[in-house]
């Protein structure tokens, strides 16, 4: 056989090499474009899973969460005055005592109602005369007594808050007209109780204040 038939033997194997070298090579870049084309859409397809799963704790909270009973604990951190109302409630005032230069006297809310309410805080207090008008300035604040909580008031039960002024003979006479009634406005109520002015009372240095309700008589 001559030498150029031995290269014509040769010839197909090393073209067909070289075929398969570039289909490996067409096949391995197409992996590749195959892998990058598939993970985002892997990741697009698992993003809103995780989206839904986590909705409900970001929605979780109760339609009432800022509710509460008004004689719980959260009324009380909120300040609230409680659920007594001025229609269950008696209105008295009473003298109790004379100490340190000042006439102290026992303002009183006695529970009418049938069931106990709640009650916090403070009352409005005004003197009036026999005709309704007012005496003076409204009682001040003080932290005088023992109260500031909020408390449960059973029915027929009574809160106490103190009352104090000056005696007349620290202030050299100086007084406000003796009251015939005192006008009571219960702590978060905007309407007021009525009730006779002890005898004892009248208000003089332009001193009258009151202080919180306490459970007990001062």
């Amino acid at each position: 056989m001559s030498v150029w038939g031995k290269h014509q033997v040769r010839r197909p194997s090393a073209l067909v090499a070289l075929a398969a070298a570039g289909a490996l090579s067409l096949s391995a870049c197409g992996a590749e474009k195959e892998g990058t084309a598939t993970e985002p859409a892997s990741a697009e397809r698992t993003a809103p899973q995780a989206a839904s799963s986590a909705a409900p704790d970001a929605t979780e909270q109760p339609d009432g969460s800022g509710t509460a009973d008004p004689g719980g604990e959260e009324a009380a951190t909120q300040g609230r005055g409680g659920d007594c109302t001025t229609d269950m409630l008696k209105a008295a005032m009473s003298a109790s005592g004379q100490e340190m230069n000042s006439k102290y006297f026992d303002l009183a809310l006695t529970n009418t109602g049938e069931g106990p309410c709640t009650l916090k805080g403070y009352a409005g207090l005004s003197l009036t005369d026999a005709s309704g008008a007012r005496i003076g300035e409204p009682a001040e604040r003080s932290q005088d007594g023992s109260g500031g909580g909020l408390l449960k008031v059973a029915p027929g039960k009574a809160v106490h808050a103190v009352v104090k002024t000056p005696g007349k003979d620290v202030t050299d006479g100086d007084c406000w007209k003796k009251p015939a009634r005192i006008k009571v406005y219960p702590p978060d109520n905007t309407a007021a109780l009525s009730a006779e002015a002890p005898a004892e009372l009248q208000v003089c240095g332009d001193t009258f204040t009151v202080g919180p309700f306490a459970a007990e008589a001062p």
